[in-house]
């Protein structure tokens, strides 16, 4: 009970936080565009290339999991709340399919935060084998975060490179209304799921223990760092 509340749960409400709160940043910063602009997003030719990849990561992450997609369109739908849909059919009553609706609901934050990730590092921290050293050790949160900043070494083409692909993502990264509700739809079978190879992980490897607690610090620092991107993007 100790690992489960001290270090799954942790987890759990780290990615979930995370998802949400990136999530809602980014949906305001679309807010401001299209208020700005005084059309939708989809009639805003900038916003269309991060609608494509929300969908797409939709398609996707749904296609790897085995749930079958019906239909894929770039056009707004009123009645979902979203300026574009991606239509799933699926069995109800499949763990897997439900995970699967789960992480291809919540895809277009994860995925798009990965992509801003990794350019990120090759455009701030060109040593990149540095950055594994600073989130494989077994440091505090705020001493991860003092060591990454001393490493910052900018590569201004790639600098360049990430603030393009930032401003033309940031519209794909917001989940609708329909996204949110798939997500907790399924999010009972995602937590019991994970709970599962949660503690098959620590039957059969205990030293595991530390390993997932240093992996919730570093879901954390990198939540904070798209975090960081989003709210400057909203910013500006």
């Amino acid at each position: 009970m100790q690992a489960f509340m001290n270090v799954y749960v942790p987890g759990w409400l780290i990615f979930i936080g995370g998802i949400l709160l990136i999530s809602a940043v980014n949906g305001a910063t679309v807010q401001a565009m299209v208020n700005h602009a005084g059309r939708s997003n989809t009639q805003i030719w900038y916003m269309k290339p991060g609608i494509f990849v929300h969908e797409l990561l939709h398609a996707a992450v749904a296609r790897l999991f085995g749930l079958q997609v019906t239909n894929f369109s770039l056009r707004a739908d009123p009645l979902q709340g979203s300026a574009a849909h991606v239509s799933l059919r699926y069995d109800r009553h499949n763990p897997l399919a439900q995970l699967g609706l789960f992480l291809s609901s919540s895809a277009p934050v994860w995925g798009i935060s990965i992509v801003l990730l990794v350019l990120g590092r090759w455009a701030l921290f060109p040593a990149g084998n540095q950055v594994w050293q600073v989130l494989a050790a077994s440091s505090s949160l705020s001493e991860k975060w003092v060591m990454m900043r001393g490493m910052v070494a900018i590569n201004w083409q790639w600098l360049a490179i990430f603030l393009v692909v930032t401003l033309i993502l940031t519209p794909g990264v917001a989940l609708s209304h329909r996204d949110l509700q798939n997500m907790w739809q399924s999010a009972p079978v995602a937590f019991l799921g994970t709970m599962v190879i949660f503690y098959l992980f620590l039957t059969f490897w205990p030293a595991g223990f530390a390993w997932w607690t240093s992996l919730n610090l570093n879901l954390l620092l990198l939540d904070l760092m798209v975090l960081g991107f989003s709210l400057v993007i909203w910013f500006v």
